[in-house]
């Protein structure tokens, strides 16, 4: 997703698992019920289940409507009906194309169950080798504010006046993630005009070559304003056992996920992405966070095809149109109704022509085709220089949560283009 997309007018949000479960109150197929944050899978379609008018309507009318001439011949698309797990329409349903940023879905499905909505990064202030040495540990939260830097500041300052130390060199470490490296698949150019160097200490999300140097260095700024002479001494690796001298805790991570959805946002991405690795012990180089990547989504009964990155940025990404509905259509399970939550809010998940990368500022959902779906389509957008995708859900005519899934490759990502894509949403919703 370009920049321009990923910078929108923040709104933190912090009831962001209330405002699921309040979205999708009342509405047929939507889930009840406590979710676990551990190994969940899917549930099994329902073999039993009649389809409604609505569906053969949306149906016919998607089959009339995803034609070649529109979309090419690299088209991927799906609706499901959530409340039976039900595949009620699918054009090249299983051919793995680019997903580009409904990748994100994937990286906020496994975030949240692997962590839990209401997890918060704590950012810490060490002790150094010296009694005047501290060192600022990264956590790999890419929302960490510059308030909470100073606060840190604060506290450090604080505890080493506390000690008689009026003068302090400070130290970085953000070694929880590699040094920065292009995930497979990456071109050089989206570094930085796509995404800013990944690392795990990052303040305010300010878009600099080093956001380890520039936090660190607004500390020592921070200090010196709290009354503690300082100076930036470079990176080291604070000892695992060094007294903490300050702390603080992010936002809540349905907040994060919230953000990373409605704006786009690469760097929340990816740093999600890394710490999902960690968790899941096998680390935060890029192949570990494949791997963990992978392995959580098959846990849970939702195989990928192949994923290389967490932003869907990389062009070795592929996911089948199927993949991607399973993925939102697994958050109205009952076991996943406080995990999954963002993935149903309205303010998590962009509205169609209202929020995010789906208002009408950016051209969605305004033309003749779409407009009457507008406040009532809740999904994530995609869009490379050759791919376009949405991915999301809706409440269909008869009142029953849809899921669905449509990807283009080989065109180029126009307006046009994307307002088509909105068309076939806006017929899942009713718009025949």
């Amino acid at each position: 997703m370009p920049r321009s997309l990923r910078r929108l007018p923040r709104v933190l949000l912090a009831s962001a698992a209330a405002a699921g479960v309040a979205a999708t109150a009342g509405v047929a197929g939507a889930a009840t019920g406590s979710a676990a944050t551990g190994t969940t899978s899917t549930s099994r379609p329902d073999p039993a289940y009649v389809r409604t008018t609505a569906d053969t309507r949306l149906a016919s009318r998607l089959t009339t409507r995803a034609t070649e001439t529109r979309f090419g011949s690299a088209f991927s698309g799906a609706v499901m009906d959530a409340g039976s797990n039900t595949l009620l329409w699918s054009r090249n349903g299983d051919t793995a194309l680019m997903p580009a940023s409904t990748t994100k879905l994937v990286t906020a499905s496994n975030a949240l169950t692997t962590y839990g909505p209401a997890f918060r990064f704590t950012t810490t202030v060490k002790q150094g080798a010296a009694a005047n040495r501290v060192v600022l540990v990264g956590s790999g939260d890419p929302t960490l504010t510059s308030a909470a830097v100073d606060r840190l500041a604060s506290a450090t300052a604080t505890a080493l006046r506390g000690k008689g130390i009026t003068s302090a060199q400070v130290y970085a470490d953000d070694y929880l993630f590699p040094a920065p490296t292009l995930a497979y698949g990456w071109r050089s150019t989206y570094v930085p005009t796509d995404i800013t160097p990944v690392r795990a200490l990052v303040r305010s999300q300010h878009d600099v070559a080093d956001t380890t140097v520039d936090a660190a260095a607004y500390f020592r700024d921070r200090l010196k304003a709290h009354g503690v002479t300082a100076a930036y001494a470079g990176r080291t690796r604070a000892a695992s056992g060094a007294t903490v001298l300050a702390s603080s805790a992010g936002y809540r991570l349905d907040t994060i996920v919230g953000q990373m959805l409605m704006d786009s946002d690469n760097e929340h991405a990816e740093a999600l992405h890394k710490l999902v690795g960690l968790r899941l012990g096998t680390g935060a180089t890029w192949l570990g966070a494949a791997q963990a990547q992978r392995a959580r989504m098959a846990s849970r009964g939702l195989p990928v095809t192949a994923l290389y990155d967490g932003s869907g940025l990389s062009r070795a990404d592929r996911l089948t149109a199927v993949q991607l509905a399973r993925i939102v259509d697994a958050a109205f399970d009952a076991r996943n109704s406080t995990a999954l939550a963002p993935l149903r809010s309205a303010s998590a998940m962009p509205t169609a022509g209202e929020t995010g990368t789906l208002a009408a500022s950016y051209g969605r959902f305004v033309s003749a085709s779409s407009k009457c779906a507008v406040g009532k389509v809740w999904a994530k957008t995609g869009s490379l220089d050759d791919a376009a995708s949405l991915a999301g859900w809706t409440v269909g005519t008869d009142g029953r949560v849809k899921t669905f899934a449509f990807v283009v490759n080989g065109r180029k990502s126009t307006l046009t283009l994307k307002q088509d894509l909105d068309m076939l949403a806006a017929t899942v919703n009713g718009c025949y």
